[in-house]
């Protein structure tokens, strides 16, 4: 179990973090505490990033320094990812002091308001004991998303022979030199994997699937580690909303305000950990010839790219496809940047007549309002607006170009 904290000015907080943990050891939980790493000449930041990747349960600890803490922002993100995905795990947050939940929601913390909120007023030892007392039971989620997300990277990084190897990969990671002796054989991996799942810079990431490639990475696992890893610069309170709502809801029509179908592929990467168990994709961009008829076109093309990630025939029907049961979500790519947003709705109409379980990630072009043209109902479609400008997008496409030069195509997109 992970505690996240803000206490290094806060001793009050700092011996209510030590008492709770002290209580949550004597109910036979293991804690995981950065405070025990963060001892002179002891690395410390590389196990804190493989603690938020493989801890089973957390628990957060608001005063008035979390709310403004960096690192505790950090640390909650990577624990309400996990969450999100996997809602039976564990996730609780005290209040701490005079902070109220009004302040939460006001805050950066924001999405922890949602879940299990506690609080602590007097720190007294009875008040402590009870807040123990009411920690569930937890069971382990190894086999949750974002573990097995971790486990995958590192089963890439495995294959790599060399220990100058991972030392290289850690510097372009701006993993400081002290914390390389931690690379060693067994654990340089994980490690590593758990830093690259923090590592938010799309070129970073780039670099450290090139140099893991001349390290002598074979080339069908450096493609498999660029799928997996160079998502990771998509922002994830975004991308976590394609895969559920804060309020639980899930929209069947999702539109991404960007330019490029690549992009849409990165959003749905990110948002279900490369877990290749939780979606399926199919693409189809609407773009009619001459003065064919738009709609018709459209719709043709959709069902078309339906028929074929199915193994349907040109004449088989699509009103009795039935959803095949434990496969993930199934998804259809529209790059829609040449269709009137009226064509686009009444197509998805037709389409979720025939398959109502079908989801749609529309990419309309930046220069389109959404909002203002969107036809149908605003409360069935989930819009995002992605927090960069245009060059970073040419930037994303330009690293995967990178890449894919190097080691072959690694997710077989559209640009």
């Amino acid at each position: 179990m992970f505690i996240s904290h803000s206490t290094s000015s806060d001793k009050r907080t700092a011996r209510l973090r030590d008492a709770i943990a002290q209580g949550l050891e004597e109910r036979q939980y293991t804690v995981l505490l950065d405070v025990r790493l963060q001892q002179p000449g002891r690395p410390w930041q590389l196990k804190l990033a493989r603690f938020l990747g493989e801890c089973d349960a957390a628990l957060v600890l608001v005063n008035e320094a979390a709310l403004g803490s960096s690192w505790v922002r950090r640390e909650t993100n990577i624990l309400h990812w996990r969450k999100t995905l996997q809602p039976g795990m564990v996730l609780v947050t005290v209040l701490v002091g005079g902070v109220s939940a009004g302040q939460l929601r006001d805050s950066a913390l924001r999405y922890l308001a949602d879940d299990d909120v506690e609080r602590v007023r007097t720190c007294a030892e009875e008040e402590i004991a009870q807040l123990v007392r009411q920690f569930p039971r937890i069971r382990r989620t190894r086999d949750d998303a974002v573990s097995a997300w971790l486990d995958n990277i590192g089963i890439q990084l495995a294959e790599i022979k060399a220990d100058s190897t991972f030392a290289r990969i850690a510097r372009e990671l701006d993993i400081p030199d002290e914390e390389h002796t931690e690379l060693i054989p067994g654990m340089a991996p994980v490690l590593l994997a758990s830093q690259m799942l923090d590592t938010h810079d799309v070129v970073k990431l780039c670099n450290a699937v090139l140099v893991a490639w001349d390290g002598g990475l074979d080339r069908g696992r450096t493609a498999r580690l660029a799928t997996m890893i160079l998502p990771v610069w998509v922002d994830r309170d975004e991308a976590r909303r394609i895969v559920r709502e804060t309020d639980g809801s899930i929209r069947r029509v999702v539109i991404l305000n960007v330019d490029s179908p690549l992009i849409g592929q990165q959003y749905l990467h990110r948002a279900f950990c490369v877990d290749s168990k939780s979606y399926y994709i199919a693409e189809v961009a609407g773009r009619p010839p001459g003065d064919d008829d738009p709609e018709s076109y459209l719709l043709d093309q959709c069902e078309s790219a339906v028929r074929a990630k199915f193994c349907l025939g040109a004449d088989e029907d699509l009103d009795g496809l039935e959803e095949p049961r434990n496969f993930g979500r199934f998804f259809l790519l529209l790059d829609a940047k040449r269709c009137d947003l009226g064509i686009v709705h009444r197509v998805i109409a037709q389409l979720h007549e025939k398959i109502p379980w079908m989801h749609v990630l529309v990419i309309p072009g930046r220069g389109v309002d959404v909002r203002e043209c969107w036809p149908g109902s605003p409360d069935e479609v989930l819009v995002l607006d992605p927090p960069f400008e245009a060059g970073h997008e040419t930037l994303v496409k330009t690293v995967v170009r990178r890449v894919t030069d190097h080691v072959g195509p690694i997710n077989g997109g559209s640009w």
